[in-house]
């Protein structure tokens, strides 16, 4: 049986159920997020073979951050079990690419587009602990109420952080400590340890669901030392400035590392002719859809390298092409 895309009208009953799906998806989102978190992909049967002929394959697209925005993201689509996905940040499938951080060998991994996301992997430590740096905390051992990440997105870096300084998680503990553990950032009980003054120390990134209570609330932005930042930079990821950044009130001169950006990451086989034809369908919708910026976009912020949105690894060459005939590269 023949497959052809020109027979499909504006009104026909396959767009009006891709319109009427994705909707439903987006509504269950908004209605029941933790029913839908760690289960929702979106599959399409794309017309014809992956050669051009035959039946419709599967094209899956990895909607759930709990499983597939992360490094399981860039593996799953490394290893063809996912087609698209949204990762954060760009430095996972940036790794990924070269080969380094968490990934053993080189991915095949290639971007559609980055949207903007700006962040910092970042520790903020209460006043009250009198220290400047990780290194003096270290040498006083305090006794602390510390919240850390524990999410496929994150996870791997804290954990590399504290390396580079010598320690683990445990280590707050032994020095008599607590860890509370939160999936997301934007954990109410992170902002109610900060408020209520609880908690002594918060590693992570999403710094605009808990950084401006932290600055409210006077914790300190530890800035890394440099031996501390050269490892980081081995492992895979890029230093950048934290004061004057997103985040009012931080203003002391704060160097950490960048974890921004929300890059649409295929495989290098992916279709050309989809990848082409993605670019083109964002900038139609490109002022329809939401973004972790404060303004929309222009087309060539989505497809070049900028402070929210890096983008240091290639574009896929079909959506490169589209970008290039628009004059966005």
């Amino acid at each position: 049986m023949a497959y052809d895309d020109r027979s499909v009208k504006p009104m026909s009953a396959s767009l009006m159920r891709a319109r009427i799906a994705t909707k439903i998806l987006a509504g269950l989102y908004e209605e029941a997020p933790t029913l839908l978190t760690s289960a929702i992909r979106l599959m399409v049967e794309l017309p014809g073979g992956k050669k051009g002929k035959g039946a419709p394959y599967p094209f899956t697209i990895g909607v759930s951050p709990a499983w597939c925005s992360g490094l399981n993201g860039a593996k799953l689509v490394a290893s063809g079990k996912l087609d698209l996905v949204w990762l954060n940040p760009t430095a996972i499938p940036s790794m990924a690419v070269r080969g380094v951080g968490p990934f053993t060998k080189k991915s095949p991994l290639r971007a559609l587009a980055v949207f903007p996301s700006w962040d910092r992997l970042v520790i903020a430590v209460s006043p009250r602990l009198g220290v400047n740096s990780m290194e003096e905390l270290i040498a006083k051992k305090p006794k602390m109420r510390v919240s850390i990440a524990v999410n496929d997105c994150v996870d791997f870096a804290i954990k590399y952080l504290l390396k580079c300084h010598g320690i683990t998680q445990n280590h707050f503990i032994k020095w008599g400590g607590k860890v509370d553990e939160v999936v997301r950032p934007s954990n109410p009980h992170r902002r109610e340890g900060i408020v209520s003054g609880k908690l002594d120390m918060v590693i992570d990134e999403g710094m605009d669901s808990w950084g401006d209570v932290a600055v409210q609330h006077g914790m300190k932005f530890l800035s890394y030392s440099e031996p501390v930042l050269k490892k980081l930079e081995a492992y895979g990821f890029t230093r950048a400035r934290l004061d004057h950044g997103r985040i009012d009130g931080i203003n002391d001169p704060t160097t950490v590392v960048d974890f921004s950006g929300w890059p649409i990451v295929v495989h290098k086989n992916f279709p050309d002719e989809l990848a082409y034809n993605i670019a083109r369908v964002l900038e139609k919708i490109r002022k329809e859809i939401p973004y972790d910026a404060t303004e929309t976009p222009s087309m060539k912020q989505l497809c070049t390298d900028t402070e929210a949105g890096p983008l240091d690894f290639p574009l896929h060459p079909g959506a490169e092409r589209y970008y290039r005939e628009k004059g966005y590269l």
